[in-house]
Order: structure tokens, then sequence, then C-alpha cells
């Protein structure tokens, strides 16, 4: 897992060796759609988050988000005027195969986002993306989350035939992800023996980085074996504030972006029910009790900076509790 973590500047220079005209031809299916649902499973769903995030605010495309499991039982509003994006880095997740099937079935046309070309979703497309970044051989996903985020902004802005523009912001961000995981390594590491017999954890977070709190938070409960909730942070407020109590971690994710100044309020409420708050930002405040400090990028590009340093806290926190974090129950 380590491995993959720290190889995803590698990845994702793999992972943009796309065909634009392919891009192209894709974003103008997604555009002339009546409606888009994205269905994936797990990590791929956080990731598909993001993408819808990305469609609305760039290509002004309205899209759903739809979990594999539950995809069936919203069938009958499927027809030839949708596009599904069915997103799988196995391309066999049963789930989302199931899925793909009725939805094809009822005429949708079927653009499938995998890591393994010879696969059955890609199989039971109409267009195929590739991820390119290679096999991942740990079972918590990390460098193809990064993958299917660096597709969706090429994806994304082909719908505004700005293609080139996106390649090129993803290139510079080779040096930016490295900096995230050098500079954090070490000190995610001691942070991870301080914490490693709590028991509950909190990732807050807003707007396009609300999935990555909700990815933070499986990636803990997958290897690590402990309680861990993403949400937004607005809604904190609405009960789960009742459970904030002295000491407990709660991990915001406040870039200097759209969301900052609101984030920040919620880290000041959950910081007066005495939790220990660690912020993932580009900017110091006081406010923190520990600050995982990441590079500034474009707003859009954050989501891609915040999960790195989550990856490496997941890993650090199964190895300090004495778990393997290759073989997760």
């Amino acid at each position: 897992m380590l491995k993959e973590i720290m190889e995803q500047p590698q990845a994702l220079e793999k992972t943009l060796h796309q065909d634009r005209r392919k891009f192209t031809d894709i974003a103008l299916d997604i555009l002339r759609a009546g409606q888009v649902i994205f269905t994936a499973c797990g990590t791929s769903r956080y990731a598909a988050l993001v993408g819808r995030y990305l469609f609305a605010k760039v290509g002004r495309k309205f899209s759903d988000v739809v979990i594999a499991s539950e995809f069936g039982y919203f069938a009958d509003a499927v027809d030839k005027n949708t596009v599904v994006i069915a997103v799988s880095q196995s391309g066999e997740t049963a789930d989302v195969v199931e899925g793909v099937k009725l939805a094809r079935d009822a005429g949708a046309k079927i653009i499938s986002i995998v890591n393994r070309p010879n696969s059955m979703l890609a199989d039971m497309s109409h267009h195929t993306i590739h991820l390119n970044c290679g096999p991942e051989i740990g079972v918590a996903a990390t460098k193809t989350f990064l993958s299917q985020l660096a597709v969706f902004y090429l994806l994304t802005f082909s719908m505004i035939n700005s293609f080139g523009k996106a390649r090129i912001q993803l290139r510079d961000m080779y040096s930016k992800v490295a900096e995230a995981l050098d500079c954090n390594n070490d000190r995610l590491n001691k942070l991870s023996h301080k914490l490693r017999d709590k028991n509950d954890f909190y990732y807050l977070a807003r707007g396009i980085n609300f999935a990555i709190a909700s990815e933070g938070a499986l990636k803990l409960k997958e290897i690590s074996y402990v309680h861990a909730e993403g949400m937004p942070a607005g809604e904190l407020k609405h009960g789960t504030l009742a459970l904030i109590e002295p000491g407990i971690p709660v991990i915001t994710i406040c870039p200097t972006d759209y969301t900052y100044n609101e984030t920040l309020n919620n880290a000041v409420e959950a910081k007066s029910r005495g939790a220990y708050i660690i912020a993932i930002s580009d900017k110091e405040s006081d406010i923190y009790d520990f600050w995982i400090k990441i590079p500034q990028v474009d707003e859009l590009l954050y989501p891609m900076i915040a999960v790195v340093p989550l990856q490496l806290l997941a890993y650090h926190m199964a190895v300090a509790r004495g778990y393997d974090p290759d073989k997760p129950r």
C-alpha cells in the first residue's frame, strides 16, 4: 500500500496518456444526454462525487451519483436519453456490472472508467476510458483513486473544449502530489502513534472536498478498524455534534478555496466541544491542533492534493495499531 501511495506522481503521469478525440466524443455524449448517472462502489463512488461537482461547476451539467448496489431500484428512470458512467478499478465489480446490464437493456449509453482493459465492464460499454496507472496490488485503493480524479478533470474540461489546458494543469500536479507526500509522511507517522488508541474519527469538508472526507474515513475504517465518519461540515450541527467529546480527532479539509471560511467555522464548533483539530490546508491557523500542510493549487484541484495525506494517515494508523494494511479483514 505504501509503495502505491508513494508512486502516485508517476501513476498520474501515465494516466494523462489519453486520446483527446475520444474524450471530446464522450464529452459531447454527456452534454447531449437528458440525464447523466454515475454508478460505482466504495472509493470509486467518492471519485464519482468529485466528478459530479466538476460536471456541475465547469461543464454546467447536472448529474447524479447512485451507489451501484442501489442502482437497480432506480432503473425504471433510465432510458435511451440517459448516459451511465460506470466507475470500477477492476471492471468486474458485481454490483456495477448488474446495474449496467439493466441500463443497457433500457437503451442507455454506457461509459466505463476502468483500470483493467480486458474486463467485463469494458466489454459492455459503448466507450471505455482506461486509467493506465498500472496494476493496483494493494487491497485499499489509492493510486487508482487519484487516476480516476484525473480522468474526471480531463473529461470535464473536454466539455468546454479545454482538454489541452486540463492536461497542462494536471502535469503541474506531479510535483505537488510529491510535495504533499514528502513533507507529511514522517509527521503523520508520529501523529498515528499519538492517536492509535482513539476509536472515533470525524472527517469534515464542504463542496468538492466533501468526497475526500468520506474517502479518508473509508481508508481508516478499511485497514485500521477504527470507526470513522466523513460528512459535509455543515451537517455537523444536525445531530453529530452531540458525539464530539474532549480529545476526539476531527479532521478538517479546509484549503483556501470557496469553502474555506465556512469550513473553518465548523472546525471552531468542534473545537469548542474539546475536539482535537487536525487540518489539511495550505494556510495555518491557531484553531488547528495539528496542521497537515499541502501546497496551494487551483481550487478545483485540491481534492487530488488533500487525499494524499489521508491515505498516509490510514496506512500509518494501521501499522501503529499492529495491523497489516495489505491484508485487511
